[in-house]
């Protein structure tokens, strides 16, 4: 299987994650898929990319909407002058504000009026977000304009749910997704892949290709990733002590989850918590980037 599964980690005080392609360097996105709604925006330039096997080129005032679970990847030369907005909205998120988020997909057709009001915002988050630096309550503005796409899309772009280009494919990935939701659940409890295996009435050796095929790591890793992710959210967003944040989220001790923290971003927790006060999104960028390969 040539496609992984993300997961999408939004920083604090944001609602999505949204981000300039050309400020991050990337220049190549694997095929992935992911349960979060992303949407983008060309602003210069051009990017190439494939979605559920289909490829477009887009060029500027283009939008690409990417649906819950499409398989997709991009290609963007940036040397020849391209610049890319893309905002993806976590899965938690999307299903906490509109419940019934997944019984559609979500189509932008162009010249429409929800595509013009789409590229409106785009084209005032663009400047608020690439000059964010010098706007110190930049965060509430795109909050809003987050909020504001949601509602174009779940009020003027909703359509009934296609036939899956990949029967198989999907049927897999909706098993993932039922795994996922059980782990994101009880992260924090002793797990292991017997006892998943057992809640799904699955064989160890089952469960373990499945991770491996569709997910492209193992349930351990996965695990582990989740647990760093909330332990994460815990380091920045409260005065708990290490050892508290370590066994709220499924870690043995203050050690291990030390150990771990420092593998993802490089860092100790104590001293990624000293840092990121002193410093400002960039800080978050970068280890975002650096645990999901691109650094």
């Amino acid at each position: 299987m040539d496609y992984f599964h993300e997961t999408i980690k939004v920083p604090e005080q944001f609602l999505a994650w949204v981000y300039l392609q050309s400020e991050n360097c990337i220049t190549d996105v694997k095929k992935h898929w992911h349960r979060s709604l992303e949407i983008s925006y060309i602003i210069k330039g051009s990017c190439l990319f494939e979605i559920n096997g289909h490829e477009l080129e887009a060029h500027p005032h283009d939008i690409l909407l990417i649906n819950s679970c499409d398989i997709h990847g991009c290609h963007t030369n940036y040397h020849s002058e391209s610049e890319m907005l893309s905002i993806i909205f976590p899965y938690s998120f999307l299903i906490a504000v509109f419940p019934t988020f997944n019984n559609y997909r979500y189509i932008v057709e162009p010249s429409s009026d929800a595509y013009n009001k789409l590229e409106s915002a785009f084209a005032e988050i663009y400047p608020i977000f690439r000059n964010r630096s010098q706007l110190p309550l930049y965060q509430l503005k795109l909050n809003s304009f987050f909020y504001e796409i949601l509602y174009i899309l779940f009020s003027e772009c909703k359509a009934p749910k296609l036939v899956p280009h990949s029967i198989k494919s999907q049927k897999h990935i909706e098993r993932c997704t039922e795994i996922i939701d059980y782990i994101d659940n009880h992260y924090m409890e002793p797990l292991s892949l017997e006892m998943l295996a057992d809640v799904f009435s699955l064989s160890k050796e089952h469960l373990s290709r499945t991770f491996k095929t569709y997910m492209d790591t193992t349930f351990k890793k996965y695990l582990t990733s989740i647990r760093v992710h909330h332990a994460y959210q815990d380091l920045m967003d409260t005065d708990l002590s290490i050892l508290q944040i370590a066994l709220d989220n499924g870690f043995s001790d203050a050690r291990a989850f030390s150990s771990t923290f420092y593998s993802y971003y490089g860092e100790t927790p104590l001293k990624y918590r000293k840092n990121s006060k002193e410093s400002d999104i960039s800080h978050q960028k970068r280890a975002y980037l650096r645990t999901h390969g691109f650094l």
